[in-house]
């Protein structure tokens, strides 16, 4: 059985959009809105709610991607986010025995090269071992690495970024 479901939209009292969600019940969820555990305070804020009703809900899971990559919410999380261009055939397989320094130097060059951009998301780690030739639990400790210096952050759920640091924001001076 296909299931109605609500694209739902929340405006503050300017109209700026603050958060774009699915629910088959969008009374209830606005409700549970208000009781979240949550950083922010986004639920007070919102003054008007606006329903898009799609007839099933894989329909409304892609419209609220697709929402929230090109209208931007303040709070939405998923999605919410830009994906670096990345071409696997620009990389030469590594050869080296030792392989996660040189599989770090290329997604530093990347960053560094301003290919990859702050707050972009990099490909998967599979996606960079295979453009590598490497394991992806070798681009894994090339990511650790690149993390421990400042140049990515992980975001649990979501991936790896490329993180504000000093290189990338003298060479965007």
């Amino acid at each position: 059985m296909t299931e109605r479901t609500a694209l739902y939209r929340y405006f503050d009292a300017d109209g700026v959009l603050l958060y774009v969600g699915i629910s088959n019940n969008p009374d209830f969820r606005s409700r549970a809105h208000l009781y979240e555990r949550r950083p922010d305070s986004w639920p007070k804020r919102a003054v008007r709610r606006v329903d898009e009703w799609l007839p099933t809900r894989p329909l409304a899971l892609r419209a609220e991607e697709e929402a929230v990559k090109t209208e931007k919410p303040l709070y939405n999380r998923k999605h919410n986010y830009d994906d670096v261009e990345f071409d696997p055939t620009s990389w030469t397989p590594v050869t080296a025995r030792l392989k996660v320094v040189p599989v770090a130097e290329l997604m530093r060059c990347e960053i560094l090269g301003g290919a990859w951009p702050v707050g972009y998301r990099i490909p998967s780690l599979r996606t960079l071992g295979t453009a590598a030739g490497v394991s992806m639990r070798i681009a894994s400790k090339a990511a650790g690495l690149l993390q421990r210096e400042g140049l990515l952050r992980f975001e649990s759920g979501h991936g790896l970024f490329v993180a504000p640091h000093p290189q990338c924001l003298r060479r965007a001076a």
